[in-house]
């Protein structure tokens, strides 16, 4: 049995999904409807809240408490000041 790590160039290869997915966030790239670090905070942020509504029965130590109230942070000051400069 091998139990080597799978790239992610290996799993866009032969995963149908997974390729459609980096398909699907390639779009959004081209077609400028986000930057690939917009990409890279939303995966980060739904991995996040899906942490946070699934993983209640075990408790986070206040070092990781803090890392995500950070990121919260960080990605609500910049969506605010983003929508500002759209007015």
């Amino acid at each position: 049995m091998n139990n080597r790590m799978i790239s992610p160039k290996e799993k866009y290869m032969y995963d149908p999904e997974y390729n459609n997915l980096v398909r699907t966030l390639e779009s959004f790239i081209e077609q400028v409807r986000f930057t690939p670090s917009e990409l890279r905070e939303a995966c980060i942020l739904a991995s996040n809240n899906y942490e946070m509504r699934h993983v209640r029965e075990y408790s986070m130590p206040p070092g990781v408490e803090h890392a995500f109230e950070t990121l919260d942070n960080f990605v609500s000051k910049k969506n605010r000041r983003q929508d500002n400069e759209k007015i």
